[in-house]
């Protein structure tokens, strides 16, 4: 009898513990300003030009080397 009370007490506790976290997490959007994306929208987007050489895209405004021999970009790559 003592095993199934304390069963009982274990699994209580463990859904009282999920309860806690699902609400935790349904409130923090709302702490950070309702953005529920998480910061991903105030990233801003980098215009990327390919190489010539290989084809792998590079930033326009601050291209780097790449591994290959003949890449037209100066750089450190």
């Amino acid at each position: 009898m003592k095993f199934i009370v304390f069963i009982a007490l274990l699994v209580g506790g463990w859904y009282v513990l999920r309860w806690f976290q699902q609400f935790e997490i349904s409130r923090k959007p709302q702490q950070q300003g309702g953005n529920q994306r998480g910061g991903i929208a105030q990233r801003q987007a980098t215009e990327t030009i390919a190489c010539t050489r290989c084809g792998t895209y590079v930033p326009a405004e601050f291209p780097t080397a790449c591994d290959r021999t003949g890449c037209p970009f100066p750089g450190v790559g």
